[in-house]
């Protein structure tokens, strides 16, 4: 007599789910949040004087230009926008040329990447080699 399942056939080579536990998928969720965490910019979890200087710097200098119709002090500064923020940090930690600072502002934000805007924001001296917060002592 053949035996009764109450479980669905699966079909040939399937194998049945498992569901993870708790603790398992909570772990993964940490996990991930950690390796997002780590794409951010050197100062996003660290306060970093020498860039907050540097970005009042491009505030007094820079702020009332704007970069395909947003202006640097009011909204991306202030906003505040984080792309901007995270971006304008990798190139004041070198970890990005002025090059492709300039073309990363200019696509994403709808401008040129020579603008007067992305230009003045390139003048803005960065001091010697700013180490990144990191890496700070």
């Amino acid at each position: 007599m053949p035996h009764s399942s109450t479980s669905p056939a699966l079909p040939p080579g399937a194998r049945p789910r498992v569901a993870l536990p708790a603790t398992l998928h909570g772990a993964v969720v940490a996990l991930c949040a950690v390796v997002i965490g780590t794409a951010c910019a050197p100062d996003a979890w660290r306060p970093d004087s020498r860039y907050d200087a540097f970005l009042d710097r491009v505030q007094d200098r820079c702020g009332n230009l704007e970069i395909g119709g947003r202006r640097i002090g009011a909204n991306l500064i202030e906003g505040p926008d984080s792309y901007f923020l995270d971006l304008t940090s990798r190139y004041f930690h070198r970890q990005i040329s002025p090059e492709n600072y300039a073309g990363a502002l200019a696509g994403s934000f709808a401008g040129d990447p020579g603008s007067p805007a992305i230009s003045c924001i390139l003048s803005v001296p960065r001091g010697s080699d700013p180490m990144p917060p990191a890496l700070m002592q």
